[in-house]
């Protein structure tokens, strides 16, 4: 998982693999937001690439996310708390959906990237969103 955002009441990540391709934006936080939530992926995405049916509610331990998990969610919520992630795995439909591809602005070894996801024709491989590559080419 690749964190994009953290604060005192919300972390928001996304499971790309090596070439950025997304596969799941994850969000968690004790009081979840979901227009928020939707509202960021659809903004991010298009709304051509968002359907807010393929977003799904989770209720999880900290064993279950392992790490330090268990300790950070008890000195915040208290004995045996469970945290609430609201998921998007995106689901395309219709041919010209299956065509675009979700990815996360990472960059490359020569910058980093903004962290913003992004959508793309699925055979290219896109490390920058269209606004990091354009201040790049300047």
């Amino acid at each position: 998982m690749k964190l994009i955002s953290a604060d005192s009441t919300r972390v928001l990540g996304a499971y790309v693999c090596s070439d950025g391709f997304v596969s799941q934006v994850v969000y968690f936080s004790p009081k979840p937001d979901s227009k928020w939530f939707n509202d960021l992926i659809s903004g991010q995405v298009g709304e051509e690439n968002f359907t807010s049916k393929d977003v799904r509610l989770a209720s999880r331990h900290g064993w279950e996310l392992g790490g330090n998990a268990v300790a950070t969610l008890e000195a915040k919520l208290g004995t045996n708390p469970s945290i609430t992630e609201i998921y998007w795995t995106r689901y395309p439909r219709a041919e010209a959906q299956k065509q675009v591809a979700i990815s996360l602005c990472t960059g490359d070894s020569s910058q980093s990237g903004c962290l913003k996801l992004f959508a793309h024709d699925r055979n290219s491989v896109e490390r920058f969103c269209p606004s990091c590559k354009a201040k790049l080419k300047v």
